[in-house]
């Protein structure tokens, strides 16, 4: 069966007995008992990795993981150029004899550690990447992984990974059975804990989990744009349903397992996903000019639970101010810059408003979490035919007592990433990234809070805000999650600051907030409503505006009289004081710093 969904854009493999021959070539026509095996197992896997994979004409292309080198050979006589990296403990024999048979076909062979170190390869050098069959075996940090082949890749550059699917009838047939869905323990001992801790599958992955960390995830800076994750079944000969000793599938369950595979693609073997990198400029951090108010670079040395690392990307810390100039890509239209920020390591929320040449752009609050943020930053159109552009940042400190003094912000100390986004579908193109970013990332609070400006650029908004899924699409910071109160109905408590949009089609004369204070023992709260009008560049003018005192325990439905053209509506909620229940009422352990409590917000004649 082909790759499901089939590639539109397929290259045509070559047929299972070329594959041979050429591998035997590779292999000088003497391939050792291991290596045969190996090959007659793995190669229709090769057949359908090359349907992902267009001719080289003279390309670059970086094999991670190229032992024992036929997908390397393979590429090669498709007019690809290769560079194949390796960590070196494959075994003194086969790795001589490897290293001879790369060294005569010219297919440069790199040692590296692939989670631990830099790629030995200058950032841009390669037009694609095979990453096959390596994935499942990293235990250490797959973000660092993934993030050196974006920064050796050519911006637009191409990756083929492919990875057994977790999902396989293989898998499930196992677990009928009350078997596990690791390997069985009827298997030889050196096969179930080899002394090489990168023979064993480590963690296998979902088609959903393989998107995530290409196209969605959040924790580190690099950006892929996914075409799919494909579904091969290469590697679902009869005897893997599972076959080992001990553990036989009975010919009945094998042939249900076609059918099932027939029936449902998903359920196949293997995964197969080809993502390219965006053309997002890499700014290296000597690349920054004029910077000030940032420490040295360092390691996170903090643990958690003894052990494991929190933060797997070098940072600098801020002082209570901090600049840098970014220099922008050619183009014209809007730049998205992005950049990592954290807040690992206890302490109070710190507050961060950030500026792009002097004016304010986003208030950022990060509560204490070894949740790193991916911070976007939009500069608009008319400001980035400049070169450059100075990224300004103040923000709360607090007195670390690790450290013995007084610290910032975490910034990650890498690179930034500057993407210029030509036109209005290159901005909502971005700004859906960002969201699927956002929302693949579980329980982040304050959801837009780090993207506002990519977001509101693209935004077409209703003109009522109701509290449900996707609400999160029309609020800015400053909201605490939604909570299902009963017979008043779902509800949002706001911090002391809280933002939400609307879109205004010219005719309404007001904005009505039904908000509630609270119970009597939180006490009163006051403060105002304001509305601004948000232009196209992200500019605020004032629309109306009006101060609220609310009783404890009082509902209310507070009006802003709404001056302002058709467009974007921006509502920001300003309460205080903020009251703690765990401070006012005996046995709560809520510890949030509440504001109001609000059922809707919309807009009205």
């Amino acid at each position: 069966m082909p790759l499901w969904p089939r590639p539109a854009d397929e290259t045509p493999p070559p047929d299972i007995d070329e594959i041979s021959r050429e591998v035997h070539a590779f292999g000088r026509g003497r391939l050792p008992e291991w290596e045969a095996g190996y090959l007659e197992y793995h190669r229709r896997r090769y057949q359908d990795t090359l349907r992902l994979l267009p001719p080289g004409e003279g390309r670059r292309l970086l094999d991670v993981g190229s032992f024992p080198g036929h997908l390397s050979a393979l590429a090669q006589n498709r007019g690809w150029e290769v560079i194949g990296l390796n960590n070196t403990i494959e075994g003194a024999a086969a790795w001589t004899d490897f290293l001879e048979r790369c060294g005569e076909r010219k297919i440069a062979i790199r040692g590296c550690e692939v989670e631990r170190e830099p790629f030995p390869l200058p950032t841009g050098s390669v037009d694609g990447v095979l990453f096959c069959e390596l994935f499942e075996h990293l235990h250490l940090n797959p973000f660092h992984t993934l993030k050196e082949i974006f920064r050796v890749l050519r911006p637009g550059g191409l990756l083929v990974l492919t990875t057994p699917n977790l999902r396989r009838v293989e898998t499930l047939s196992r677990l009928w059975h009350g078997w596990g869905a690791q390997s069985p323990m009827s298997r030889p001992f050196h096969e179930l804990f080899p002394s090489l801790l990168y023979h064993r599958h480590n963690r296998e992955y979902t088609a959903n989990e393989l998107a995530y960390y290409l196209a969605r995830q959040g924790k580190d800076l690099y950006d892929f744009r996914l075409d799919h994750v494909y579904y091969s079944d290469a590697l679902d000969a009869a005897h893997e349903i599972p076959g080992v000793l001990g553990q036989r599938a009975s010919a009945g369950e094998q042939r249900l397992a076609r059918m099932l595979r027939g029936l449902f693609p998903s359920l196949r073997g293997q995964l197969m996903a080809r993502a390219w990198r965006t053309d997002a400029a890499l700014v290296e951090w000597d690349a920054l000019g004029r910077v000030e108010g940032f420490g040295p670079a360092e390691e996170d040395a903090r643990a958690t639970q003894g052990f494991t690392r929190r933060l797997t990307f070098p940072f600098r810390l801020t002082d209570a101010r901090a600049a840098f100039d970014v220099p922008l890509p050619p183009g014209t239209g809007p730049v998205l810059l992005s950049l990592m920020v954290a807040h690992p390591d206890g302490g109070p929320p710190l507050a961060a408003e950030w500026s792009l040449d002097g004016a304010p752009v986003q208030t950022l609050e990060l509560a204490s979490s070894p949740r790193p943020v991916r911070l976007h930053l939009l500069v608009p159109a008319a400001l980035a035919t400049r070169d450059t552009v100075r990224v300004g940042l103040v923000t709360a400190r607090w007195r670390d007592p690790y450290r013995g003094r007084e610290v910032g912000l975490h910034v990650g100390a890498q690179w930034l990433l500057a993407q210029r986004l030509a036109g209005p579908a290159a901005v909502q193109a971005a700004a859906a990234r960002v969201q699927a970013e956002c929302r693949a990332e579980d329980r982040l609070e304050s959801w837009w809070v780090a993207a506002p400006g990519v977001h509101l650029a693209s935004a077409r908004f209703p003109s009522a805000l109701d509290w449900g899924p996707g609400d999160e699409d029309q609020l800015g910071p400053g909201w605490f999650w939604r909570e299902a109160w009963g017979k008043p109905g779902t509800m949002r408590w706001t911090r002391g600051r809280a933002e939400a949009y609307l879109g205004h089609d010219g005719r309404a004369t007001r904005v009505l907030v039904r908000a509630y204070s609270g119970e009597a023992r939180l006490g009163p709260v006051s403060g105002r409503l304001v509305v601004e009008h948000v232009g196209p560049d992200g500019e605020a003018t004032p629309a109306g505006e009006t101060p609220y005192t609310l009783a404890p325990d009082t509902w209310a439905e507070l009006a802003v009289p709404l001056r302002a053209p058709a467009g974007l509506v921006r509502v920001t909620v300003h309460a205080e004081p903020l009251r703690v229940p765990r401070e006012r009422i005996p046995g709560s352990g809520d510890d949030r710093g509440l504001g109001l409590a609000i059922k809707r917000v919309w807009l009205a004649p």
